[in-house]
Order: structure tokens, then sequence, then C-alpha cells
């Protein structure tokens, strides 16, 4: 038993000036960053924060500093009150919370200043540590905007004045990426590619070591944005067609799809489009559904009955009125004619309300003579909106009949239209929260 307790009084021995070691009272080594040429203000936290104090000397407090050696003239100079320093010279802790000590970094970037310096405390005891400053220009932050599916150049904006120098670049959070994914440049320092993947926010930082001598870490945020590409439907027919974008995107929108044939969508853009079909795709843009009715007051002929409903809604939407026949109690429509750009113009204007739109065709095209009086202030109301503007030499041909090529492009700019009458946009969208170019 006495061996037992002998040999526990031994350890206890031992470990106890371990344990005292380890408690001691400390100063670490006060690590900073700066430029060349950049001027430091010291304070009282930069020394206070490092110093490390055993609980038996809860108590004591710093006191002053003082630096034995003075760095060389190309390294560093310290000024105490704006006077150069004087080697071991005590600077009270008051003048140092005061802002009076301050250290220019004469220094080149990429190196590392380390001054001695030692610390006095309250109960007299001295504490040895080091000033070690890490001489390096700040890095910029960088920020990037890419749309969807697209890839961004992100070069790291490295110090002009390390061209050369021997430097190595670690990247922080780069694996953690959420909307895209980021690679190296072969045979480029510093220089990625981003390719985005899904919209939102990815960030991360980056640092650059030179000669040992590791800048401060700078970020990288990437902004992930819708694409602004918008798809449509190519047709065949119309690989340059002026009408082509407007045709592929009514098809896109599932308003006017024209003819599959064998995987290939073909819209005979130059045919002609009778009265019939152009209601149905004006009710299709405009958004008007054909209504549940088997019949229609329409005395035509051969009206298919899967067009009554258009013909029925068209008709209570105001867009239609049919012409008196005989007997006065009917009124037709003329579904299977061909419509004319004049009648195509007055219903597209319709739709869009008309009111409030004069009738003066002024100098707006050369053959307003053979515009009728009945759609004057509808050729102005669709000028206004641009959504027609005539031939290059100025004519409208109201009389000629209406092309499906022309019938998609005054339909996609009337539907555009509608977007900026609902609130959902300024015209060049395309109902789905995008932006879509203008044709």
């Amino acid at each position: 038993m006495k061996k037992r307790i002998l040999s526990c009084f031994l350890i206890l021995a031992m470990l106890l000036p371990l344990g005292t070691a380890f408690a001691a009272t400390t100063m670490e080594d006060v690590h900073l960053r700066a430029e060349h040429g950049q001027t430091i203000t010291l304070t009282s936290a930069n020394f206070t924060d490092r110093l490390s104090l055993d609980p038996a000397d809860a108590g004591v407090t710093l006191v002053s500093i003082a630096f034995p050696t003075l760095p060389a003239a190309n390294q560093a100079v310290i000024r105490l009150d704006g006077a150069a320093y004087t080697a071991n010279g005590e600077v009270p802790l008051a003048a140092i919370s005061d802002g009076d000590l301050r250290v220019q970094l004469t220094a080149p970037n990429g190196t590392r200043v380390r001054i001695p310096f030692r610390a006095t405390l309250s109960d007299a005891a001295t504490l040895d540590a080091h000033l070690d400053i890490a001489v390096m220009p700040a890095l910029q932050n960088i920020s990037h905007t890419v749309e969807v599916d697209k890839s961004v150049r992100i070069a790291l904006n490295l110090p002009t004045w390390a061209t050369g120098e021997r430097h190595t670049i670690s990247l922080d959070g780069d694996r953690n990426l959420q909307h895209g994914t980021i690679r190296a440049v072969a045979g480029e320092s510093g220089v990625f590619t981003y390719h985005a993947e899904s919209v939102g926010v990815d960030t991360f930082t980056f640092t650059v070591t030179i000669n040992g001598v590791t800048s401060a870490p700078a970020t990288v945020t990437i902004t992930v944005v819708p694409s602004t590409v918008v798809p449509y439907v190519r047709y065949y027919d119309m690989p340059r067609h002026w009408a082509s974008f407007s045709a592929g995107r009514l098809a896109i929108l599932d308003k006017v799809v024209g003819h599959r044939v064998d995987g290939r969508y073909f819209f005979h853009p130059e045919n002609g489009i009778t009265r019939g079909d152009f209601i149905i795709w004006l009710c299709a843009v405009m958004g008007i559904e054909p209504t549940d009715q088997s019949t229609t007051i329409y005395a035509d002929p051969n009206i298919p009955t899967w067009m009554h409903g258009f013909l029925n809604a068209a008709t209570e939407a105001g867009i239609i009125q049919g012409v008196p026949g005989t007997p006065a109690t009917t009124s037709y429509v003329f579904p299977h004619h061909p419509i004319t750009r004049i009648e195509a113009i007055r219903m597209i204007s319709t739709a869009l309300g008309v009111e409030g739109h004069d009738d003066d065709l002024t100098g707006l095209f050369s053959d307003i003579a053979q515009i009728p009086g009945w759609a004057r202030n509808n050729v102005r109301h669709l000028y206004e909106l641009q959504i027609i503007t005539g031939d290059p030499a100025g004519y409208l041909h109201p009389r000629r009949n209406l092309r499906r090529g022309e019938a998609a492009e005054m339909l996609y700019k009337a539907y555009k239209e509608t977007l900026v009458q609902n609130g959902n946009g300024n015209g060049n969208g395309n109902g789905n929260g995008e932006t879509v170019p203008t044709p």
C-alpha cells in the first residue's frame, strides 16, 4: 500500500510542472497583413488579445511595449507620435490606445517582416514575442452574372507585381457549389471556368501565397440567372423568313402550331389564311376560350361544328359582328373566305381595345386612300403599338389577302401587348416570367 501511495505522489510531481507550463502567462506573436508602403496604426487590442494569463496571474495587465531592435530601413519604419521611434523605448499602453504607435511598411510585396517586441506587465514581468507582418496587397472581390446553361471565365485578378513570382492559389468552398461547377483552365494561373446549371448564387473564397506569405481571402460571387435565350419551334420551311421567330414563339406558347410531317414542322408562311382560321388564332392568342355551344348564330353553310364555339366567343367579345343577310334575321361571317389585311387589323385592334384612338392617318402610309373609313382608327391604333408598320416603301396594302406569316407576326406582337396591358412586363415576355428579344 505504501508503495502505491508513493507512486501516485511521484506521478503527480511529474505532472505538476507540465500543467504549470501549459497554464503559464504567455504573449503570442501579433500577426498582421499590410501592403507595401502602407502605414499600420497599432491598437492596444493587437497586443492584449495575444496575452494569455496564467490563472495565478489574475488581475495582471499589460503596461507597455518596447522594440529592442529596429527593423532594417528597407523593411519597416516605426513611429511614435509622428517621430521616429528609438530602439528599446517603452511605449505605454495608453499611447497605443490613442493611436500613437504606427509602422510604415517599406518591404516589398510578397515578403514577411518580423519585428521582435517586449511586453511589460503590471507585475514587472516581461514577455517576448514578434510583430509578424505579411506584406501582401488585398485581393479584389469578384462578381459575375451568368445565365443557366452558359459558362463564364473567371480570372482571380492576381496582383500585377506577382507576375513571374512563384505562387500558390487556394480555393475554399469550391467543392460546395450548389448551382454550377468550376474547373481550372489548363496553362493559365488563376483562371477558371464556371458552368451554370441552376438559378441561384454560388460563392467561394480564395487566397494567394507568394514566398510563404498568404494574402487575406477574397470572395468570388457568381449569380446564375434564368436564360434569356427563349426557345421557339423552328419551322422547316422558314429558316430565314422574317416571321420565323414570331411563328415559332406562338407554337412554343401553344397558341398557333403549324403542321408536323415526319418529325419536321411546316408553317407555309406565304399561304393565305381564311377568316375562320384567323378568328381561331386570334382567340387563342388573346386567351378567349370557345363557348360550349354546338350551334352558332351565323347562317353560313358548312361551318364545322368545332368552329362554332370560337365564332360565338369572338362574337361575345365584340371582335366580329357578321354581315346582315336575307332575310334580315340572318347574318354571315364567311369563315371559308380569305381574310384581308384590313379585316385582320380591325379584329386585332378591337380585341386589344381601340377606344380613344382617332382616325387621323396623315403621313403614316403611302396608300391611305385605300384604307376604308370603318377601319381608320384601328389602323391608327395598331400603328401606335407598332403592330403594323407597312412595307419598306411605306404601303400598308389594306385590301390584299393576309398571309400566314403576316398573321403570325401581327398576332405575336398583339400577344406581347396583352402582357403589357395585364401588367406582366414590358411586352418582351413569354407569359412565364421570361424575357424575350423583340423580333
